[in-house]
């Protein structure tokens, strides 16, 4: 039976949504409207009901929204309206409907409330609260007059991710903690078990998981659920909770993305070691969760270590360069690993469903996997894949996103997922191959086979799957197009003899691989954040908060994280 194998996602934090505002715009940039665009084949192309829904509004146009649950505080939905923007709520969005809509909307509380003895016939006052101000990025998209070589200055204005949100969400999606205010200096859900007791909360939990239950009961295959979520906060604990109650309730494949500020976070009240033993426990904690609950697991940052990160050092993409700490900026490059990695089973050319994904790469219990990518994937203009990876040597082609790791050269499994590089750019014609026709690699067909090739020769007793796809990672607006370096042209590859792009031009697309690796080495990431225990104080902990940590769970996760451990020794390898 033929039918779609949907996956719901979930965004706990308000970095989770930075990432997902990027990753749903990256899905609407590859949309196709009544057969527009035939410059790529259906079978290259996403599977966009695998993450995506359609309904009908009040209005009875269809919509086709994100099958996605989303948890953020008050004040970072910034203009937004908390039913989404599809179904009726045009407040600050269309302007020709805006007074038409406005009336009959208060037309009909004015009644219910005069209907339900609520307020007497001409009674009920009306107040008016203070529009939010909107970004001037989303006020031109509301007029249709989006310019492509305009500069919204996103990475300096930017203060919320609905400041440059694309796509439109669906009602039921949009979810905000009760009584916790957005504040931009500290974290107002500081600990995991603060977050967990939100979730025990009926205020919270009967309308969440009635939630998901609706979503549920649309899919006619649901295979399992994407969930990113901040772990340095109690956002994680509101995670965690979740995946509980996934397992108990679906049953189904979860991969899940931890997420680390690219900052260190402050927490309202906490002395610097205060907020490093928060940071640090609540990492424990998740980590302990995640080995219990989630299929497969992988922590993204921009910084190069996390716990004990003082200096703030950030990762090195050759091409591109962002600003440490910035949002908008270091999100944009982790939504594209999650966007480009999640191809390998969302493209109707791969047989791959997200269980057979997660199993290829968790061999013996190992479900934390690293990330790695290049950005843009460093060919040149003009220049075959089989001369690139030839000349590379042994200089990995690959920059690491998972803090503190590096899975080595050796005994690795992985996946790969190499995006826009053509098929005329993988070797020359025969007539025209010279030395090429010596190498071992002219005899692949496809890129996905010339890199699983690659990684069989340089990777010693490693095992690499490979797909590959000619789909670029767009990079318009409202993607921070300002990261690539000048040498980058505009199609993403590397100008060559040192040259740079033409002036005033920006970078449209680029070229990505990006790979989950898996081996030994990963034992090492678990080390340095058990180390790091060692300098919690959890007296201090719980005369911070009284919900900061229970002592016995805690002990418990620790035993668990140090089991968890044993599944990376040398001695269990595959």
């Amino acid at each position: 039976m033929d039918y779609t194998r949907e996956i719901l996602t979930f965004q706990f934090g308000t970095y989770a949504n930075y990432v997902g505002a990027h990753f749903w715009n990256q899905q609407e940039a590859h949309f196709v409207y009544d057969g527009a665009s035939k410059q790529m084949a259906e079978e290259q192309r996403p599977q966009n009901d695998v993450l995506y829904r359609e309904g009908l509004n009040d209005y009875g146009q269809t919509t086709y929204t994100p099958r996605l649950l989303s948890v953020d505080l008050a004040g970072n939905l910034a203009h937004l309206p908390m039913g989404g923007e599809l179904y009726g709520n045009f407040v600050q969005r269309n302007k020709e409907l805006l007074p038409l809509t406005m009336g009959n909307d208060l037309h009909k509380l004015k009644q219910s409330a005069e209907q339900n003895n609520l307020s007497t016939v001409d009674q009920l006052e009306v107040r008016e609260q203070p529009q939010v101000p909107i970004s001037e990025y989303q006020r031109d998209l509301l007029q249709g007059a989006i310019a492509a070589d305009k500069n919204y200055q996103l990475a300096d204005t930017t203060r919320s991710w609905a400041d440059y949100l694309y796509a439109r969400y669906h009602p039921r999606t949009l979810n905000v903690l009760p009584d916790l205010i957005r504040d931009s200096e500290v974290q107002a859900l500081a600990t995991q078990a603060a977050g967990k007791e939100i979730w025990d909360g009926e205020a919270f939990n009967e309308d969440f998981c009635n939630r998901i239950r609706q979503y549920a009961e649309e899919c006619e295959g649901l295979q399992g659920f994407h969930m990113l979520f901040d772990i340095d906060d109690g956002f994680s604990g509101l995670a965690s909770k979740c995946m509980e109650h996934l397992n108990d309730e679906y049953g189904r494949v979860s991969y899940v993305l931890p997420l680390h500020y690219p900052r260190t976070p402050s927490y309202n009240q906490a002395d610097p070691r205060t907020a490093h033993s928060i940071r640090v426990v609540n990492s424990v904690m998740s980590y302990y969760h995640l080995s219990e609950q989630a299929t497969m697991f992988t922590p993204l940052s921009t910084l190069e270590t996390i716990w004990r990160n003082n200096t703030l050092q950030s990762r090195r993409l050759p091409g591109v360069a962002w600003r440490e700490g910035n949002l908008y900026q270091t999100s944009a490059v982790l939504a594209a690993f999650v966007d480009t990695m999640t191809l390998s089973y969302r493209l109707p050319q791969t047989p791959q469903s997200l269980v057979r994904f997660c199993d290829s790469a968790c061999p013996v219990g190992r479900k934390l996997t690293a990330a790695a990518m290049a950005l843009p994937f460093g060919l040149q203009q003009e220049q075959d894949l089989i001369d690139f990876l030839d000349q590379s040597g042994d200089h990995s082609l690959l920059t690491q996103l998972t803090p503190g790791c590096e899975a080595g050269n050796a005994y690795v499994v992985q996946s790969l997922m190499a995006r826009g590089i053509p098929t005329n750019r993988l070797k020359r014609p025969q007539e025209q191959a010279g030395p090429q026709l010596r190498m071992a690699a002219y005899s692949c067909g496809s890129v996905s086979q010339m890199l699983q090739l690659y990684y069989q020769c340089s990777f010693h007793g490693s095992v690499t799957n490979a797909a590959s796809t000619p789909l670029p990672l767009r990079t318009r607006l409202p993607f921070p197009y300002e990261l690539f370096e000048a040498n980058i042209a505009a199609d993403g590859f590397q100008v060559p003899g040192g040259g740079e792009r033409e002036p005033n031009s920006r970078v449209e697309s680029a070229p990505v691989l990006a790979a989950l690796q898996n081996s030994t080495k990963l034992g090492e990431h678990l080390d340095s954040l058990h180390a790091q225990t060692h300098r919690v104080q959890i007296a201090k902990l719980q005369s911070y908060s009284q919900s900061a940590v229970d002592r016995e769970e805690y002990d418990t996760a620790l035993d668990k994280l140090l089991e968890f451990r044993d599944n990376y020794a040398d001695s269990q390898y595959l």
